[in-house]
């Protein structure tokens, strides 16, 4: 996949996990393969099958998705904007369906940072940032940060239904197309994820 746009919320890097992969065709794949997730899902599936179909379609794509993504995968299949703390795809078990849960970094509050009368004389810092791959990302302070300055970290957290625009594949029994299944499945996800977080993201960038 070609370079993300500034406000992409996740994307994949198509290039990197073909060229890291110890079996050169991916890195994602070998995960897929090793994944406890992905092998119980097969597992069960071959004793259900037939059963409730998008149940089934909906676990596996949460299994495929926290395969592709850290702390399983690090760097993650999935690559993620500067902004996002944590990311994850949860199989709804009240309906069946999908949940995103997605964690981003915001600027202040505004009422604190228009005051500055609750710091009390210390001069609070936000954000620390970091030069990685040629982006700057926010990063948690380190000790040396926390022994010289106090830190307001500001943060959202998303939790919305997914819709997914394509039907996900379900590999039910199909153990050898288990690995094509789930990069297909987190390609839908990273459409489907990217339709609700990068607007919000995009609104953030300009603030």
């Amino acid at each position: 996949m070609s370079g993300p746009a500034a406000t992409a919320a996740f994307w994949i890097d198509e290039e990197y996990d073909r060229d890291q992969a110890s079996d050169g065709i991916s890195r994602f794949g070998a995960y897929v393969r090793q994944s406890p997730a992905i092998a119980d899902y097969l597992a069960e599936c071959d004793d259900a099958a037939g059963q409730d179909q998008p149940t089934w379609q909906a676990r596996f794509a949460a299994a495929a998705w926290s395969t592709a993504t850290t702390p399983v995968m690090s760097p993650g299949y999935v690559r993620r904007h500067p902004r996002v703390i944590s990311a994850h795809v949860e199989f709804n078990a009240w309906d069946g369906t999908l949940t995103g849960a997605v964690e981003l970094v915001t600027p202040w509050p505004q009422p604190l940072a228009r005051c500055r009368d609750w710091q009390q004389g210390i001069w609070w810092q936000d954000w620390p940032t970091e030069s990685w791959g040629g982006r700057e990302v926010f990063c948690e302070p380190s000790g040396q940060d926390l022994a010289a300055h106090a830190y307001l970290l500001a943060s959202v957290r998303m939790v919305f239904p997914l819709r997914h625009p394509a039907r996900l594949p379900v590999p039910s029994g199909w153990r050898d197309n288990a690995e094509a299944a789930a990069c297909e499945t987190v390609a839908v996800l990273v459409v489907a994820m990217n339709a609700v977080v990068a607007p919000v993201i995009e609104i953030l960038e300009r603030s």
